[in-house]
């Protein structure tokens, strides 16, 4: 059994209490397993930067809707969870007696970097119940890079958005991106027009607590700034709406975006990103799970689920580097 670790070759991962670190290139994915979020940071001058608020998970969340209910996932009890790696990155799978969900991220890049920098994301939904079901889903991220400087948002059609406002998809909202300046080098930025799977409907920038308080139907009020008071003041968020589809039993619901740095051209697909990616990055995170490698060797008890995808992992990676 331990032959097998002999050389092993696999992306940065760590384990820790109630989370699933996934670290390629310039960005970190974390899946809060306690909480059902997920954090996303971008080393940036040699520092990790969280590109939306991290230091409580739970404000940013993943909504599916199912008939006329809101499922808030990770406060639904309904839910049996499971969080994993993947060869191109991790993902979460829910399940219930009547809807089995998946948020898978890989990662990526934009076109002008050398290294990771972004994630493609999916959303899936099937329905397992047995009469057909309105799904839909939604994401909503706590932001805060804009805050400080009052610029919160900026599209390739707006320098600054400083107001409730709705973007629908199209050539001057190809994007919409939280910087911490109008010429910030880098961002969070959400793709609002992509190939993955079916794009967003339409992206809704507000206060945190209104989107978070709201109904499904989100009526933006353009007179509103990002102040509720008394209590919420210049607090920002982005809420991504998909689009709602009528599944019969056994149907499968699929929609995505792309999350990472500022990138204006956009970034290439996962697959496309592994095979123009640094061959040096490969040898570098190999360095660094050589202790991880170690501590395996010298186990007398492996999980075989962990020695599978510890096998899919090498083979993966295995055949990018023949292929460079």
């Amino acid at each position: 059994m331990r032959s097998l670790f002999a050389g092993l070759l696999f992306a940065l991962v760590i384990v820790t209490a109630g989370s699933l670190e996934v670290e390629r290139g310039d960005l970190r994915l974390v899946l809060h397993e306690d909480t059902a979020r997920h954090s996303i940071y971008l080393r940036t001058d040699g520092e990790w930067v969280p590109l939306f608020v991290a230091d409580d998970p739970r404000t940013s969340v993943l909504e599916v809707l199912e008939d006329n209910r809101v499922h808030r996932i990770g406060d639904s009890g309904d839910f049996r969870q499971t969080a994993e790696q993947t060869p191109e990155g991790a993902r979460f799978i829910w399940t219930s007696p009547t809807l089995r969900i998946a948020q898978t991220f890989r990662f990526t890049q934009s076109l002008a970097a050398e290294r990771f920098n972004a994630l493609e994301m999916t959303i899936s939904i099937t329905n397992e119940g047995e009469e057909p079901s309105l799904v839909g889903a939604r994401l909503i991220y706590d932001t805060y890079l804009g805050e400080r400087t009052n610029v919160h948002f900026t599209t390739p059609g707006a320098s600054v958005i400083t107001r409730e406002t709705r973007l629908t998809p199209g050539p001057v909202n190809r994007y919409i991106a939280s910087v911490t300046s109008a010429e910030a080098g880098f961002g969070f930025q959400i793709s609002l027009e992509n190939a993955v799977a079916r794009p967003p409907q339409a992206a809704v920038v507000a206060n945190w607590k209104r989107l978070t308080d709201s109904s499904w139907d989100y009526a933006v009020n353009g007179d509103r700034n990002f102040n509720r008071l008394p209590y919420s003041i210049n607090d920002s968020a982005v809420m991504v709406v998909f689009p709602t589809e009528q599944l019969a039993s056994g149907g499968r619901y699929s929609v995505g975006t792309y999350l990472g740095d500022l990138a204006p051209d956009g970034y290439l697909s996962p697959n496309v990103a592994a095979q123009t990616g640094d061959r040096d990055e490969l040898l570098d995170r190999l360095t660094e799970i050589v202790s991880q490698i170690n501590a395996l060797m010298q186990s007398d008890s492996i999980d075989p689920v962990r020695v599978e995808a510890l096998e899919e992992e090498l083979r993966t990676l295995a055949s990018l580097v023949r292929g460079r």
